[in-house]
């Protein structure tokens, strides 16, 4: 049994926290935060349509980021969401609002039907939206205890656009203070929070906003 004063233990507990809270978000929260999403995505595509976007299909707690990639798409900025791959390893697959979609293999994930891609795609991808249940200012992610995004974003760096902004994907009063989220050694440092107020500098490389 996992000791309870390890950062597996602190995490776990946090973890339970953070969804029971997402839970309880009423409706009305969630359709306001959707248009914050929408606006804060479009700036930091701004300037850009060359570029893809890379991001996720959310659950139905987490933040309502699909108007914003639909939004993205009819601009014309392709984009790429996630598919679980044995090995706990990250596809890529193209996805619009049209795209067919079925039940993955991990917590009820949606992921589009069709050809699967690797890292490479990163290659035209402006901005990486990476999914969590929280994120400290001093830029420590809390994921979901897969370990996915961990070993996508570690290997990042060898296929990234120059012009690459990842950022975690978060409501605003998950932002929490500098500490507060337990990190072990594998756990991937992030530079930047979108909310649904904006971005948010994190780390000690505030004010980036690059991988």
């Amino acid at each position: 049994m996992t000791d309870p004063g390890t950062p597996a233990e602190a995490k776990a507990r946090l973890r339970r926290e953070l969804r029971a809270a997402r839970s309880r978000r009423a409706r009305a929260a969630r359709e306001h935060a959707a248009v914050g999403f929408d606006r804060h995505l479009a700036d930091l595509l701004a300037g850009r349509p060359h570029l893809d976007v890379a991001a996720y299909l959310p659950l139905p707690t987490e933040p309502p980021l699909e108007p914003a990639l639909a939004a993205a798409h009819r601009r014309g900025h392709r984009i790429w969401v996630p598919v679980c791959e044995p090995g706990r390893r990250l596809a890529w697959a193209h996805w619009t609002p049209d795209t067919p979609l079925r039940l993955g293999g991990l917590g009820g994930l949606r992921e589009p039907v069709g050809t699967r891609h690797g890292a490479e795609v990163m290659r035209s991808v402006g901005v990486l939206l990476v999914p969590a249940l929280a994120v400290s200012h001093d830029g420590g992610r809390l994921g979901f205890g897969g370990g996915y995004y961990d070993r996508f974003l570690a290997e990042l760096p060898r296929t990234a656009h120059p012009e690459l902004r990842t950022a975690v994907c978060v409501f605003a009063d998950e932002v929490l203070p500098a500490g507060a989220v337990p990190t072990e050694r594998l756990d991937a440092p992030v530079g930047l929070a979108l909310t649904e107020d904006g971005p948010v500098p994190l780390g000690a490389r505030a004010g980036a906003g690059t991988r």
